[in-house]
């Protein structure tokens, strides 16, 4: 049987599309598409990005698009389809509008063919059935980037996750646990500037302040999953997301940070990387 959805992952830059056969749990790599996306620009622009992207899918793989599962960033009410999305300098043109239903009109398919989540749910649904967290229970998934996003899944009951709300310190959890962070803090403390965590992630070895910045935020992250997750710990741990590519250069800390309050979970990278999210939200149309 014909089981072959569209996968589609919209972050705070891009948009990622690619059909998935669900019989199989594959990827089919000759229908991927992926293009940048002004988030500032108007609603016409964005709706209208978003869906040449999933048409192009559909063009490489020659085919329909067919049912859509859609993985993107909150808050959102992915039920309705409706963006919630205000004060965070992305997507702000959407707010309070119907997304499903400018969708299901520009691609000219019905609205009951999109589905969507959150991305980081959808993140860590793509690992829990096909990466890193398959067989595993009681799991948490973050995913480190411009924000933090979490999702839990205990006793395979799959929730949104709400840490980057969280208050921690002086702030919350995602205004340290992010990007911005370290771009923040690296111009604080030497009055230069760095382009993104790839950058600085190449000047450790070179200075101090780079390895300091990774040191302080692993720690960081070790504190703030004490804190969420003390009274219920999750076995497992799956971190993605672009800050994860700089793994060896901070898990150790977070590592340490658990293990002195003693915690022991078994915390690991994500297989799947960007994919998890799109594996993820084809995986709404699974029975």
């Amino acid at each position: 049987m014909n089981n072959v959805v569209t996968g589609i992952d919209i972050g705070g830059t891009h948009i990622t599309v690619c059909k998935i056969d669900l019989n199989t749990m594959e990827m089919l790599e000759a229908s991927r598409f992926r293009s940048d996306i002004d988030t500032s620009e108007s609603k016409e622009h964005v709706i209208e990005a978003w869906s040449k992207a999933i048409k192009g899918c559909s063009f490489l793989d020659d085919g329909e698009i067919g049912k859509v599962g859609i993985a993107l960033p909150g808050p959102f009410d992915y039920e309705k389809g409706i963006s919630l999305i205000t004060g965070l300098n992305k997507y702000e043109s959407l707010y309070g509008l119907n997304v499903k239903e400018l969708l299901s009109k520009e691609l000219n398919i019905p609205v009951t063919d999109i589905r969507m989540m959150n991305d980081a749910t959808a993140f860590l649904l793509g690992e829990w059935k096909a990466g890193s967290g398959k067989g595993c229970k009681n799991i948490v998934g973050l995913t480190l980037g411009t924000g933090l996003g979490s999702a839990n899944c205990f006793d395979n009951v799959m929730e949104d996750g709400d840490l980057w709300k969280m208050p921690f310190g002086d702030s919350r959890a995602e205004d340290l646990l992010c990007a911005r962070w370290f771009i923040k803090e690296y111009e604080k403390r030497t009055q230069k500037h760095v382009a993104n965590v790839k950058e600085l992630s190449l000047m450790v070895g070179e200075g101090i302040v780079a390895s300091q910045l990774f040191k302080e935020f692993g720690h960081t992250l070790g504190e703030v999953l004490i804190k969420r997750y003390s009274n219920n710990f999750p076995e497992h741990i799956i971190i993605g997301g672009n800050i994860a590519r700089s793994w060896n250069l901070f898990y150790p800390y977070t590592k340490a940070a658990l293990q002195r309050h003693g915690f022991f979970p078994n915390i690991i990278p994500a297989t799947l990387g960007e994919d998890a999210a799109l594996m993820g939200a084809a995986c709404l149309w699974r029975d």
